[in-house]
């Protein structure tokens, strides 16, 4: 018994004579960095918006008919005088030729009233007729030259109502509305087709009716084009102006179209793209951090500044300010040029290693 508890007691003795075990190993941490830029407030207004060309024109025929030619298609360009559409003629052209007839027989009418006008003033001077014959004479003259003039206005008219029976592109664009197609019967003044015009382009948008004054007192706004089939404009924030609101609401929506007149006259812009409006902040450049950046310590908002010398992170109180968009606003704390941990900052502790990924 006394040999056990000897050998037991050596045992010990050995154990706590012998070198402590190792520490371990400090974790490193992989952590998302930015570095603190100054940069413009993001604006809390972002209106979806179209990209529209300034001038459309709804297209009609001043005369009404059978459509009997389409010669453009959805999409198509256009030059000032092409042919787009045609209506049967044939009645106006029966009307034309009645009214050249008409012309025709009132003039041969003057001719025969001025004809017996001159010989009655002859007449006259020998003292064969009297001046009231003369006086019915002239009468009779003055009202074959009105008739005359009469069936000149109507064979005018009836020549432009063939005229209008071809519908013209009236400028340079491009076809974006079809309402007719061959064979159907259409009325004077009817909208057949919509001709987008070249030139300016313009962002329609339709604004809520909460947001409406901001878009009003708006001194800019922003208009960030977003990408379609290889032709967007990345990064690129084009300026432009409010040119116009409506004064009513949309009885559907409940919203305002507007439309925003950009700055950049040499923006190619195709019809219909998409883009995104916001309205210019003005003041200085503010300091501003995603909300995964900023963590509260002892009731106090930090952020992990990064030193660089030896890859390690440093709890650094800040003052916040207002939420702007999807960040916060630091008032105080960090400085332009600093570098903070931006995802991960709620696994750290002080002085700890990490391996940065930005």
């Amino acid at each position: 018994m006394h040999k056990c508890l000897i050998l037991i007691a050596a045992a010990l003795w050995l154990t706590a004579c012998g070198e402590p075990p190792a520490p371990p190993a400090e974790t490193v941490r992989l952590v998302k960095v930015i570095e603190v830029t100054a940069q413009a407030r993001v604006s809390a207004l972002a209106l979806a918006g179209e990209v529209r060309a300034r001038y459309e024109s709804p297209l009609a025929f001043r005369v009404g008919g059978k459509v009997v030619e389409r010669n453009v298609n959805l999409g198509d360009s256009v030059k000032t005088g092409q042919v787009l559409a045609r209506i049967e003629a044939t009645d106006y052209e029966l009307a034309a030729r009645a009214a050249a007839a008409a012309v025709a027989a009132a003039r041969a009418d003057l001719t025969l009233a001025e004809a017996e006008l001159t010989r009655y003033r002859s007449l006259v001077d020998k003292g064969y007729v009297s001046a009231t014959a003369l006086d019915q004479k002239r009468t009779a003259a003055d009202a074959a030259r009105a008739r005359l003039k009469a069936a000149e206005a109507e064979h005018s008219e009836a020549g432009r109502q063939v005229e209008y029976a071809t519908l013209k592109a009236d400028a340079d664009g491009a076809i974006t509305a079809l309402d007719v197609n061959v064979g159907q019967v259409v009325g004077a003044g009817q909208s057949v087709l919509r001709i987008a015009r070249d030139g300016n382009r313009e962002i329609e948008v339709h604004v809520p009716e909460a947001s409406l004054s901001q878009v009003r007192s708006a001194r800019a706004f922003n208009v960030t084009l977003n990408a379609q089939a290889g032709q967007a404009i990345p990064d690129r924030a084009i300026k432009g102006m409010l040119r116009e609101v409506s004064a009513a609401a949309d009885p559907l929506t409940r919203t305002y179209a507007a439309r925003i007149a950009l700055d950049d006259p040499e923006a190619v812009l195709q019809l219909g793209m998409s883009a995104t409006v916001s309205d210019v902040q003005d003041g200085a450049p503010v300091l501003r951090l995603p909300l995964s950046a900023v963590v509260s310590r002892n009731g106090k908002p930090q952020v992990w500044k990064l030193d660089a010398a030896d890859s390690t992170v440093h709890a650094v109180d800040v003052r916040t300010g207002e939420l702007d968009g999807d960040g916060i606003l630091i008032e105080a704390g960090i400085a332009p040029g600093d570098v903070v941990v931006s995802a991960g900052a709620n696994l750290l502790r002080e002085g700890q290693t990490v391996r940065t990924l930005r």
